[in-house]
Parts: C-alpha cells; structure tokens; sequence
C-alpha cells in the first residue's frame, strides 16, 4: 500500500475550519493509503495513521519556524510516496518528488490587510513558488481556483476544486434541546446569529449597523456572534458602545462542537455578510440545520448558497437589516429557506470531498 506523508502542523479535530477540513478527509483516505500524520506535539492524532510529533525550531511565528524545520527533515519525508501538504504552510515542494498543497484562499496576498503583516510577508514569498512547483494543487472552492489561475497563470489542469463538505452532525435541533441551550447560554428568542472568527474580513461591523436597523422594527430581537476574539477587533465594541447595543448583543467566545448544531437550530436567522471567503463552513452547518441563510454576495459564498440562496452586499447593512426583517416577519420565506438550505447541503459532503481528493492523488501516483 501507498504512503501519504500529511502535514498537519498544530491542527485540532473541530476547532477550526481548516482543522474539521483536514480530519474529516483523513478519516476517509486512511482506508486506502498508508498515512503518515507529520505533526507538531500540540496537534490531535488519528487513529490508525503513524504519528510524527515534529519540533519546531525555536522562534517567534510558530507556523513559519515549524514549515521550516520540517524542511530541513525532507530525507525522512522523501520516503512518502506523495506529501500533502494539508494546511497551506510555507514548506517547499522540494520536500517530495510527489507534492500536492491544498489553497483555502490568497487573502493575504489580495487582501494583505485583512493578515497580520508577517503572514502577508510569508505568503509573497513563498505562495509562488508552492504554486508553481506543486505536483498538483487543491483548491476548497472554484473561486479560489479561479483566484489562482488569474494571479499566478496556472494551469487549470493542475487544480482540482475539492469542495468541502458538512457532515451529518449538524441537524435541525428538537424544540426540547434549543430550549436546554438556550438556559445554559442565557439566550433569549428570537436571535441573529454570526458564527466565525471576530476579525476584519468577516465584516461584523455591517451585521451590528444591520441589527441596530432590526432593532427599530423589532424590537425584542437579539445578536448572539460565537467566535474567538483574532485581531482587529476593538473598532467592534466601539462601535456597539456607541449605538447602545451593549445589552442586547451576546459574544459566546467559542461553542463547543456538540452544542453547534443546537445553536445554530436556535437562530431565527444566521448572517454571514463576509467580505472574502476560500468556502466558508458556518453558512454550509446552518443551512444544514434548517437555519434561514444571509450571506455575501462576494467570494465562495454563492458557490455554497447557490442561486435560491439569499445574498446581499457585504456593505449593505441596509439591505442586510432588509434581509433579517423579511425572514423574521414571513413565514412562508421563513418555511422556503428551511426546505431550501436542507436541500442544498445535501450537495455538500466529506464523502465527495474526500473521493475527490483520492482521486487527484492517484493521477500523480500513476504517472
């Protein structure tokens, strides 16, 4: 049986995007290939896949210094039959005569403000050249592929659009669980919901100015945004402090997984106005739950949305506010939606994702 050298770095089971991505395809290509997990100790396992626990060189940016120490590791790697390089890191295809790297997005190249300057800096340098010298590339969404073609002139042929999926986890929620939930959080219906990372691209500015317009036609509303506090984030809470927000809106930090399901079956509407997305998983996992959908009209998210999706400019916090009110008032759009994003998700899964995956593998491993 054929080996896949992995790298995962720092990554956890569930706790990111970018992590659920990884686990869940893994879980999948395990039962066809030989897989190596090349890890730093922080990281999760997998069952039935051998384990490196690999030391970072000592340094300030962990995710450059670890890319970079492994690089210096490539004999050990050189064994693999094909090296994947899982989570986007700055590690050279001269690593592997087979290397594949997945592409979630070029946020920090064509949005450089939206990164910390370091990991701007990092993806300059480095990004063009994985590119350029990968076996082969996945892309999570066709826009990021279409991204790549259009900045760095590759080969279509050489990136393959491996949506992801959501998993059957995400289900709509009875009436006794959202009820259980909602006195554990201190929640009170009915509720928006933003789901993700509190940082500049996810545009939670225009979901504040959109609830602050909602709340003059409905006044019993709430705003409920779960999410780790990442950076950039202060401009927010001026901005709730000066529109009078404070005690109608709810931060939850980060949920855990088995309660996201219930949480996001608990919203009457969930909002994703994000100005830039390589997929996006929280519109897929509400939709998934039955949860009524606004999102951008920019980036992937039509792509997951799809044309009977609800979308609005990522600025237009008038026409978001517009949005939120007609679900919240028509029932009938209220019961379209549900049957809709049920229908829709079921396009998305980490079955196809993975098998799609294996597939590219096997076009490099049978040259």
């Amino acid at each position: 049986m054929q080996t896949i050298g992995i790298a995962t770095g720092n990554l956890k089971k569930n706790s990111t995007g970018m992590g659920t991505y990884t686990f869940q395809v893994i879980e999948k290509i395990k039962t066809e290939f030989d897989v190596e997990l090349i890890k730093h100790p922080d990281g999760d396992s997998i069952e039935g896949c051998r384990v490196i626990d690999y030391n970072r060189i000592p340094g300030p940016y962990w995710y450059f210094s670890w890319s970079k120490s492994l690089a210096l590791a490539k004999r050990s790697w050189k064994k693999c039959d094909l090296f994947h390089n899982i989570a986007q890191y700055p590690i050279s295809p001269s690593i592997s005569k087979q290397y594949v790297v997945t592409i979630y997005d070029l946020i920090p190249i064509l949005y450089p403000s939206y990164v910390t300057p370091f990991y701007a800096w990092q993806s300059r340098i480095f990004l063009p050249k994985i590119l350029q010298k990968a076996s082969l590339i996945l892309s999570i969404s066709q826009y990021t592929k279409n991204d790549i073609v259009e900045r760095y002139q590759i080969d279509p042929e050489k990136i393959w659009v491996t949506h992801l999926g959501v998993s059957d986890h995400f289900h709509p929620a009875t009436q006794l669980e959202i009820k259980s939930l909602c006195k554990r959080y201190q929640l009170n219906n009915p509720f928006i919901l933003f789901v993700g990372a509190i940082e500049p691209k996810k545009n939670i500015s225009s979901i504040i100015r959109a609830f602050h317009r909602v709340r003059q036609k409905n006044p019993d509303i709430e705003l409920v945004i779960a999410g780790k506090k990442s950076w950039k984030y202060q401009d927010l809470f001026t901005l709730i402090d000066s529109l009078k927000l404070n005690k109608s809106i709810h931060f939850l930090h980060f949920v855990p997984y088995d309660d996201l399901p219930i949480l996001y079956s608990s919203a009457s509407v969930f909002v994703f106005p994000s100005n830039y997305e390589g997929f996006g998983l929280p519109p897929l996992e509400a939709m998934k739950c039955g949860t009524p959908v606004i999102v951008s009209n920019k980036s992937s998210l039509p792509e997951i949305v799809g044309s009977g999706g609800i979308m609005v400019e990522p600025e237009d916090y008038e026409g978001l506010a517009k949005k939120i009110i007609m679900i919240l008032n028509e029932e009938t759009i209220r019961v379209e939606q549900t049957e809709y994003n049920l229908a829709r998700s079921k396009d998305f899964t980490w079955e196809q994702c993975a098998d799609k995956t294996i597939k590219a593998y096997q076009t490099i491993l049978d040259k």
